[in-house]
């Protein structure tokens, strides 16, 4: 049975609330017969003493500015004291307000097993540009405001953190050089590309472009890792990403590609649009391509969530072996991963969001049985 986890959260929070109906009553039931860590699971967020605790990591996490959404949203006038806040608004704004994780483990949990992570800060929006002279831009470290001029393209930063591309003089076009932006592992950024088209890039990737695709006839841009893209229409100009493995040529569209080298194989999930891959493959919205390193192309139904849940703050993890799991991770808090002996078997479903420290976010290791330690920088699976 596929679990639809933001509902069976909302039927918890229900069921917290009083507020639940005799059909929800029954859909829990019958989920709880499932499984017995479904159970477990429906016990723990059913429990006052674990979510006060919840509350403590919401409020750690999220600082100022999420506890005075909180109060804003939930907390009535009348009673200010967070104890008297309903149950089930701290399990919805747990799972709507981005501070909190909930775990759907494979195996029964283990209560014993402690949690020895050091409270390592999730990654940022931070990313180097590299302009066409090979000048460096850290631009975590600028202000807002122009950057830099490049033949007639103004290169600027937002306030929100986004960099922008636009071209100021058409008679003085860029569209020879290139500039790369680049995020190492811990670091996010978005651009938007002198032709309009929105570019996410996820942690450890490198994507490079044309300063300005004014004299070009193809607006192409090489991507080494794992970004979204939603691309400003232009027939006559098509879009064309290159990484180390595919050609994907695209007419206006939204999708995603992963080509991480760790990863084996190529995945493009396409949400909108159409795309057409290496010349021979043709994919159709809610569709994901996989080119395996031998380059056998299979194409099947795509889960649009859990392929750009980075883009939306989370990790989404549905059947899951220990190293998919643990190259996000790895990628997002800059922590290396050496397992020891034989690497546990372990699949996991769930939900954990990205603005969690790494101790929190390691529980879903404790979920799956799955021993490690922290050294340095470095997570060690033990056997």
């Amino acid at each position: 049975m596929k679990q639809d986890y933001d509902k069976i959260i909302t039927l918890i929070a229900g069921y917290n609330s009083g507020e639940i109906t005799e059909a929800g009553k029954k859909e829990l039931e019958d989920w709880m017969a499932l499984k017995e860590h479904n159970r477990l699971l429906f016990e723990r967020l059913t429990s006052e003493d674990q979510l006060r605790e919840e509350l403590k990591i919401i409020y750690k996490f999220n600082a100022t500015d999420a506890y005075s959404e909180f109060e804003r949203k939930y907390i009535k006038p009348a009673k200010k004291l967070w104890l008297s806040i309903s149950i089930a608004a701290s399990v919805l704004i747990a799972c709507t307000f981005g501070g909190y994780l909930y775990f759907f483990p494979q195996h029964p949990v283990s209560q014993h097993l402690p949690v020895l992570a050091k409270d390592i800060v999730p990654g940022k929006n931070a990313a180097t540009l590299i302009l066409a002279n090979g000048q460096k831009i850290a631009l975590d470290g600028v202000r807002t405001g122009e950057l830099a001029r490049e033949a007639g393209v103004l290169i600027t930063k937002t306030s929100d953190g986004q960099l922008i591309y636009e071209v100021k003089d058409q008679g003085n076009v860029a569209g020879a050089k290139t500039n790369t932006l680049q995020t190492a592992r811990g670091e996010t950024y978005q651009v938007r590309l002198p032709d309009g088209t929105q570019v996410w890039i996820n942690a450890a990737s490198t994507l490079t472009y044309p300063a300005s695709f004014a004299t070009l006839k193809n607006r192409t841009v090489t991507l080494n890792g794992e970004a979204y893209f939603e691309v400003a229409k232009d027939a006559s100009h098509p879009f064309i990403v290159k990484t180390a493995q595919q050609n994907l040529v695209v007419l206006g569209t939204h999708f995603n590609v992963n080509s991480y080298t760790d990863e084996g194989q190529t995945l493009t999930t396409l949400l909108e649009g159409s795309v057409k891959i290496n010349e021979q493959t043709l994919l159709k919205p809610g569709e994901q391509a996989q080119l395996s390193a031998s380059g056998n192309m299979r194409v099947g139904k795509a889960n649009i969530a859990e392929a750009i849940g980075w883009k939306n703050g989370f990790f989404l993890f549905e059947k899951d072996d220990l190293p998919t799991v643990m190259r996000q991770i790895s990628r997002w808090y800059d922590m290396d991963v050496k397992y020891e002996g034989k690497i546990p078997k372990a699949i996991f479903d769930g939900k954990v969001y990205r603005n969690l420290n790494l101790s929190k976010v390691l529980e879903v290791l404790k979920y799956a049985d799955v021993r490690f330690r922290i050294e340095g920088k470095t997570i060690v699976i033990m056997p």
